[in-house]
């Protein structure tokens, strides 16, 4: 049977088209959110100052990326899974706005709306994730798993932009809670809007057996004023087993993700107050929303391999001058913002390498789970460094940073000679699932 090979070519030889734009515009906002809601948590510490109050904001993520992705890819796949999503932070962002203007920041009802829309923007990523690997265009596909993700730093930015400006003309948290959780609600109610138009993942339904939906799909997106092309694609001479991939992208993970989460966050959290604290997690942002422009532009070019070496090498060095700082000039602070501004730019990097390889690495059927699962031991180390480093010297906080690039630059240059670059190769032939095809055009 043919159809299977001539639904998953139509999907990578898409042109852009109205469909396309529409799921682009969905998951932006669905990332934009992730990075509002993700810094209201973390600007709001100050509040509470309490070492515990971080530990389980960062450890409630887990939550959704395990529950959401694995009920998406069992059952609801991506589109539902969206929806119920979208209710949760909205939920959390009304219980927010709430809870700051009436109830004087109760601390369990903080946490509370806090977990509800955490749910909801993390759970989301992992399906996120895979709706783009399975339904953007081949010649898109790296490309929008670089900037639509990117919207996270975007969002995060601007959420430390308002909480800058609303507490310097206030110098009320209050204030500044309330002005966060009212973008966040207003971003919610415009995602609902648009998501009401989003396609299903056809691989997806293809997947689960579900062909007659797959053809309404892609009929629909035939007759978006859309014409095919024959996109070139690559091949690959080599594969390496799901155990070796999930390693590879645990470890970059690791690195990723604690340097950001510590450098972005928690480093302001811990040795900055006040308008200062929050202009760390702004400058942070702002390296890592243009740096997301950047490695959208270089992705092909250098090919995923060589890429993932200058992410992880470049953030590695770029440690160094911020551990001088630290030692000799603790007290011009504005130099640390233009040192964290560069290292966060790599780490946005690191980041893009994360978002490129950890979908099209696995498996369709259980795609957005094992996303999930990828991030189990590296928010649960998340977790336990944050309260490992409040301890810590300045310098000692560095340095363990420094160890965590190192981590992931020694990964990614073992990757480099064992694994593969995954640019415009079809997603069967990387997860091994083209031989499903062979047998279905038999």
């Amino acid at each position: 049977m043919k159809l299977l090979s001539d639904l998953i070519k139509t999907i990578d030889n898409m042109k852009w088209n109205r469909t396309v734009s529409l799921t682009f515009l969905s998951l932006a906002i669905g990332f934009f959110m992730w990075g509002i809601i993700t810094t209201i948590g973390i600007l709001t510490y100050p509040a509470y100052n309490n070492i515990y109050y971080l530990i389980y904001v960062s450890a409630v993520p887990l939550i959704g990326d395990l529950l959401l992705s694995r009920l998406s890819d069992i059952s609801l796949g991506r589109k539902t899974t969206f929806f119920i999503t979208m209710f949760l932070y909205s939920l959390g962002s009304i219980i927010f706005i709430i809870n700051s203007a009436f109830l004087n920041e109760n601390i369990y009802i903080t946490l509370f709306a806090y977990t509800i829309a955490t749910i909801g923007v993390e759970g989301e990523v992992p399906v996120a994730l895979s709706l783009i690997a399975e339904l953007f265009p081949l010649r898109y596909r790296e490309k929008m798993l670089i900037i639509l993700p990117n919207f996270d730093n975007i969002g995060a930015a601007i959420a430390a932009l308002i909480a800058f400006l609303t507490y310097y003309m206030s110098s009320s948290f209050v204030v500044q809670e309330i002005s966060m959780g009212i973008v966040a609600l207003i971003g919610a109610i415009v995602a609902i809007i648009v998501r009401l138009t989003l396609p299903e993942s056809i691989r997806w339904l293809v997947v689960k057996g579900n062909i007659n939906k797959a053809k309404n799909e892609i009929n629909k997106i035939k007759t978006d004023n859309t014409y095919m092309e024959s996109a070139s694609t690559n091949d690959i001479s080599k594969t390496v087993g799901l155990g070796y991939r999930y390693a590879f992208l645990a470890l970059i993970g690791l690195s990723q993700y604690l340097t950001y989460g510590l450098m972005a966050y928690i480093i302001a959290d811990y040795y900055f107050k006040g308008l200062n604290l929050i202009l760390v997690v702004f400058y942070a942002n702002l390296g890592a929303s243009i740096a997301g422009l950047i490695a959208m532009l270089i992705v092909d070019r250098l090919g995923s391999r060589r890429f993932a070496l200058l992410s992880y090498f470049g953030g590695f060095l770029t440690m160094i001058p911020i551990m001088f700082f630290v030692v000799m000039f603790n007290k011009y602070v504005t130099m640390f913002y233009v040192l964290l501004f560069l290292n966060m730019m790599f780490s946005e990097l690191g980041w893009a390498v994360r978002t490129v390889y950890e979908p099209t690495l696995m498996p369709t059927a259980s795609r957005a789970f094992m996303i999930g699962l990828v991030r189990l031991p590296i928010i649960v180390a998340y977790t336990l460094s944050i309260y490992l480093t409040s301890s810590f010297s300045e310098l000692s906080f560095i340095v363990y940073n420094m160890i965590l690039w190192g981590i992931g630059a020694l990964s990614s240059g073992i990757w480099y000679i064992k694994g593969f670059d995954t640019n415009k190769v079809p997603l069967e032939k990387i997860t091994g699932e083209e031989k499903v095809l062979i047998k279905e055009t038999q």
